[in-house]
C-alpha cells in the first residue's frame, strides 16, 4: 500500500471540521496558530501516544548502552520506553529519568560499573514517514476523531466512527501479529523464546 503523507493526514483532519485542504504546512518560524497547525500537532500527539505502546516496527531489541565520559548513560532523544531484563541485572533497579539511566538502588545517575548496559527493549518514536501504512491510518483516524471533538461547534462534513477506528486498530494489530518480534517475545505454541542478544550499540555521544 502506498504510504499516507503527513500532509494528506493533516488534510483528512481538516476535512472532518469542514476546512479546506492545505498545499503546504505553515512556517514554524512564524508560530502561527491555525486549524492546520492544531491538526498537525494533534496528529503528532496521537502518533506519540500510539507508538508508546511499543510495536515490532518501533522497538529495538538488545541495545547496548556505552557509558560516557561523565560515567552516565544518556538515551536517544526519541526513545519512549526502555526495558531491562531482570535476568541480566537481578540485583539492580534501573529506570529512566530525564533522558538518562537512573540507578534506583544507589539513587544516582553516575555509574562506576558496569562499562555498558544491555537494554532488552527500547521503544523509539519514529517520524511520520517511517511508520508503516497501517500505523499511519490508525493514527490518522484516531487523531481525526480527537481533533473533531475539540471543534465541537464545527459542522463536520465527514465524521469517522468508533467502528472506523476499531477497524484501523485491527489492521494494525494484524500487521503486528504477522511480524517476527511477536513470535520472539511471546513464543506461542511450538515456539521457544529467543534470548536477547546485543544488536545495537549506543555510546554517550548522542
Amino acid at each position: 500500500m502506498p504510504p499516507v503523507t503527513e500532509l494528506e493526514a493533516v488534510n483528512i483532519l481538516l476535512s472532518v471540521i469542514g476546512e479546506a485542504p492545505i498545499d503546504v504546512f505553515s512556517s514554524t518560524s512564524l508560530n502561527e496558530i491555525t486549524e492546520s497547525t492544531v491538526a498537525r500537532r494533534t496528529l503528532a500527539e496521537v502518533s506519540r501516544d500510539v507508538q508508546a505502546e511499543g510495536f515490532s516496527w518501533n522497538t529495538d531489541v538488545g541495545v547496548t548502552l556505552i557509558r560516557n565520559s561523565a560515567n552516565q548513560y544518556p538515551l536517544p532523544a526519541n526513545q519512549l520506553r526502555v526495558t531491562f531484563d531482570p535476568r541480566n541485572y537481578p540485583t539492580a533497579q534501573y529506570t529512566v529519568r530525564g533522558g538518562r539511566i537512573y540507578d534506583r538502588s544507589n539513587q544516582t545517575f553516575t555509574f562506576s560499573s558496569p562499562s555498558s548496559l544491555l537494554v532488552s527493549e527500547m521503544v523509539m518514536l519514529l517520524t511520520w514517514d517511517e511508520l508503516p501504512h497501517q500505523a499511519q491510518m490508525y493514527v490518522t483516524i484516531r487523531a481525526a476523531r480527537i481533533f473533531a471533538g475539540r471543534f465541537v461547534n464545527s459542522n463536520s462534513i465527514y465524521a469517522y466512527t468508533s467502528q472506523d477506528e476499531e477497524y484501523a486498530r485491527a489492521m494494525l494489530m494484524r500487521l503486528e501479529e504477522s511480524g517476527p518480534l511477536h513470535n520472539w517475545l511471546s513464543g506461542g505454541e511450538g515456539l521457544s523464546v529467543v534470548p536477547y542478544s546485543p544488536s545495537v550499540a549506543l555510546d554517550g555521544r548522542i
